[in-house]
């Protein structure tokens, strides 16, 4: 015999979250589960069977067999008619041979509604062995049940449970490989763009270079460049931090008696911002270590901000003290615009008798 009735147990979140991970509430009936109700039918001779799965409210009927109207049509009751909810809160068999002689059961409605009276109802579990509902037998008259009634609705029950867990791996399954076509598609365009950045650079890099050495030389760290932003991207499933990314770009420039002050608020780059945000800054970096403060022991300063919290504004900040061959020229300087492009932004450059600022302007969430 089942113990008192645990309403916390009905409406516990983790066994609702159990129910709802069958998927089985509010769906149409099945032929393999029907199968199963009709043959305990036959095999106890019961009035009624079911596979009834209790929310934290009522009752909904999977299967059924022999259910009187309303209820047929319905498939469901509230709560106040269940003999099931008792057998999910006590998470063991409720055997009844004349329910008006059980003081838990005597005021159910089941008995004056649905003229239940004899029960014999098992456990059905879900989810994380979860109780999700009851696989029981009715009948109109009292009835003492025998321990093969009992033996049968737990074998029958048992196969209940198998198909809902066959059911719950192959959802895992589903999903895992809809998740891996997602991630290949996206591995595919991420390499492609690769690709086609990295020939571009390669190209275009022998537009400005005086030789074959100084193509070999540029379009090598252009594509370190390029490396560095992969790594970051492999480096995390979420989005990217800004300073690390900047700290990651500016440690091999460093050289002795020069520094750079990188400071700004938090900021995650969404992965296709990193790309061209790596190939602006390594652009300006190496021009500062040809001509400028990372060569000569100078300082760069490089800060970002918000506007309206809309946009960001990454400024290169470089003491010079000789200004005519400090900014990025020819493919430097196309490389620069490009990277704004590709952000959806702009840059600008603004000199000063002591230096120059660059700064790069993008929104924080374009598309």
């Amino acid at each position: 015999m089942a113990s008192a009735f645990d309403e916390s147990e009905i409406r516990s979140p983790t066994r609702l979250s159990a129910l709802g991970r069958a998927a089985l509430l509010d769906t149409d009936p099945e032929p393999y589960f029907d199968r199963i109700t009709r043959l305990a039918a036959r095999l106890l001779n019961s009035k009624t069977t079911l596979l009834s799965l209790v929310d934290s409210d009522r009752q909904f009927f999977k299967s059924q067999c022999g259910l009187g109207e309303p209820y047929a049509t319905s498939r469901e009751t509230p709560l106040s008619h269940s003999f099931c909810k008792h057998v999910v809160s006590s998470k063991q068999p409720l055997i009844v041979a004349d329910a008006r002689m059980v003081p838990m059961l005597a005021d159910n409605a089941a008995i004056s509604d649905l003229h239940v009276i004899s029960y014999l109802g098992i456990p059905v579990r879900g989810p994380d062995d979860e109780v999700i509902g009851s696989f029981c037998a009715i009948n109109l008259e009292p009835r003492e049940w025998s321990a093969n009634d009992l033996e049968l609705m737990t074998d029958l029950a048992h196969i209940v449970e198998d198909e809902i867990a066959l059911r719950e791996q192959a959802l895992k399954a589903t999903t895992l490989a809809q998740e891996n076509a997602v991630l290949a598609r996206e591995y595919h365009h991420r390499v492609k763009n690769a690709l086609a950045v990295s020939a571009a650079l390669v190209s275009l890099s022998g537009k400005d270079a005086t030789s074959i050495d100084d193509l070999m030389s540029k379009a090598s760290n252009r594509l370190s460049a390029l490396a560095s932003a992969h790594d970051a991207l492999i480096a995390t499933s979420d989005d990217v931090d800004l300073e690390g990314l900047v700290a990651r770009l500016m440690q091999p420039y460093y050289q002795p008696g020069s520094d750079a002050d990188v400071s700004g608020p938090p900021i995650s780059l969404r992965h296709h911002q990193v790309t061209p945000i790596c190939l602006f800054l390594h652009e300006l970096a190496t021009n500062s270590a040809k001509y400028g403060a990372f060569r000569s022991g100078g300082r760069v300063s490089i800060r970002w901000d918000y506007a309206d919290d809309q946009q960001i504004f990454l400024n290169w900040q470089e003491a010079l003290t000789d200004v005519t061959q400090s900014a990025p020229v020819g493919f430097g300087s196309m490389l620069l615009e490009l990277a704004a492009r590709q952000l959806g932004g702009q840059s600008s450059t603004a000199w000063a008798t002591d230096g120059l600022t660059i700064t790069l302007g993008f929104p924080l969430r374009a598309t």
